[in-house]
């Protein structure tokens, strides 16, 4: 803590990640964790980890106007990404739940490789990974000059598959204990109410969601919607999971030279085949196969599901992804 907390970072060196929960954004975290002279910070606004994230008024998906003002909120996340904030974990604590927090630690530092941990001891920049910000992109870029923002973007159906087998979707109570729970159909609905840009037709179809996984079908929606219906060119780096699954090394190429790393270590190479620290137990090895990995969804969900987590995409005219493994490319400009 002495090493690691103790410290300022200067705001033109930050890296965001960002993307929908389970869309990859650790996996992506693990490999930029390789450039010399980075520290991260993993979920600061999720309330388990950093409970004053929620309590100045950040919630599970947040979202605000690029021109709007919000000094409270910008002043905490300005905090965030030039500092690494002690993690409270006592939401955990108050739930008896310190065991089972030892054990997430435990097994992350565990899983370390001794490059990255030397990286988050020494560590001078910050990397700073959310699935909590996405529809805040466009705020956050009208507000903070930074050296890059990333944002990662997954098959809906390869997602929603991945949230209803670990239940992890980044939503949580407004109020202590900030345990995770899935979305309901009013999240969504009171969640689009806010967002500009969204027209009837949607709202129609929203109102129509009966099942799970429509419900995370829409927060998906929502979540890509608001960054990709942004003016372009986009102020940050977009990255396709498929892409960087299937064609790993020019996308890596690719994303280091947009931020200016020219020499791209060979270890950066190595971790699109090393499982991510979230991995779920018994799939270590399908991360080494792309088209198995790809295609895991396929076998989980049923036709129907697909269907109707599909039926959602296209009512958003997010129409780039249909049940195909990957997105139609062409129909997909950055």
């Amino acid at each position: 803590k002495a090493i690691i907390y103790n410290k300022n970072f200067d705001l033109k060196d930050t890296i965001i990640l960002a993307g929908s929960p389970r869309s990859g954004t650790t996996w992506l975290m693990e490999i930029f964790q390789i450039i010399p002279g980075y520290t991260t910070l993993f979920e600061p606004l999720n309330p388990l980890y950093l409970s004053k994230s929620f309590e100045v008024g950040f919630r599970s998906r947040t979202y605000l106007t690029p021109g709007e003002d919000w000094p409270i909120g910008e002043d905490h996340l300005k905090k965030i990404l030039t500092s690494r904030p002690l993690y409270d974990f006592s939401s955990f604590e108050k739930r008896g739940k310190k065991k089972k927090l030892n054990k997430i630690v435990s097994n992350y530092i565990d899983q370390l490789k001794p490059e990255q941990l030397m990286h988050n001891l020494v560590g001078n920049k910050l990397l700073v990974k959310f699935i909590r910000l996405n529809r805040l992109l466009p705020w956050v870029a009208n507000r903070f000059q930074m050296r890059s923002m990333i944002f990662i973007i997954r098959h809906p159906c390869a997602v929603v598959d991945s949230q209803l087998k670990t239940g992890f979707c980044g939503y949580h109570p407004n109020k202590p204990p900030y345990r995770d729970i899935y979305p309901t159909k009013k999240n969504i609905l009171d969640e689009a109410s806010k967002i500009e840009g969204l027209d009837n037709s949607i709202f129609k179809r929203l109102n129509e969601i009966k099942t799970r996984e429509e419900i995370l079908a829409a927060s998906w929606c929502l979540d890509n919607f608001v960054p990709l219906s942004y003016q372009k060119p986009y102020p940050w780096s977009t990255v396709i999971y498929e892409k960087l699954m299937k064609d790993g090394k020019s996308e890596i190429n690719r994303l280091f030279n947009e931020i200016g790393e020219k020499n791209v270590r060979r270890s950066a190479y190595k971790h699109l085949r090393i499982p991510s620290i979230v991995i779920q137990k018994g799939e270590s090895d399908i991360v080494t196969k792309a088209d198995i990995q790809l295609s895991k969804w396929k076998k989980s969900l049923s036709k129907k599901q697909i269907e109707r987590i599909i039926a959602i995409v296209a009512a958003f005219g997010l129409d780039f992804y249909t049940e195909d493994l990957e997105p139609d490319y062409n129909k997909i400009t950055f």
